[in-house]
């Protein structure tokens, strides 16, 4: 599927354009490949802007799994406030990926409501991660939505450093994080997730 820009990549090494795909396709190349084809750019196009930004992903990447430990990291909320996802072990959380302009994550956030309303008072907590660009779009749309949980972004669109760690190519994406640290789903939505968050927590 996307052996075309993998191909582009390869025979362009000395291409401005070559780091510049490969800094978009990164998190959906994944790492290794990235790796590889990273290695080949010439120290000019390495040197670039792009290619500082394939560097980082390489740097940060850890592609945490279903049955592994998350990985932390902070980022600052709409007021420019530090929030660590640490900060809310010995809860289980929800680490979603979204964006204002993201048509499929503006339908689920009805859904998101009826969850966190239901789970949050037994210790469910949901950390959004926004791959905005623009402040403006992004608190209007938590506004207009209501969405009453935790929101970062660090403002980089598709080089957000949450989803370079984590290895999203593609949003609504999320992580389940359960009391001990321990990732237990991916890409939950609607029933499925509310259907694990009532096996992980008791409504009283």
């Amino acid at each position: 599927m996307h052996k075309r820009h993998i191909d582009a990549v390869e025979s362009n090494p000395d291409s401005l354009l070559s780091a510049k795909t490969l800094a978009i396709m990164c998190t959906t190349f994944g790492k290794e490949k990235t790796e590889e084809l990273y290695s080949n750019l010439t120290q000019r196009v390495k040197d670039s802007e792009d290619g500082k930004v394939i560097l980082r992903y390489l740097q940060l990447n850890k592609d945490p799994e279903i049955g592994e430990r998350y990985v932390d990291f902070d980022m600052e909320d709409t007021t420019g406030s530090i929030q660590r996802l640490s900060d809310l072990e010995g809860k289980v959380v929800l680490l979603e990926f979204w964006a204002s302009w993201c048509g499929p994550c503006i339908r689920e956030i009805p859904n998101l409501k009826t969850t966190y309303d239901k789970f949050h008072p037994e210790g469910f907590e949901i950390f959004a991660v926004s791959m905005d660009s623009g402040h403006d779009d992004w608190v209007s749309a938590i506004n207009k939505h209501d969405m009453n949980w935790i929101h970062v972004s660090d403002l980089a669109d598709h080089d957000n450093t949450a989803s370079f760690i984590y290895g999203v190519h593609g949003i609504p994406d999320n992580f389940l994080i359960d009391q001990e640290g321990v990732i237990i789903g991916r890409d939950l939505t609607g029933d499925d997730l509310n259907n694990i968050l009532a096996e992980q927590i008791k409504i009283h």
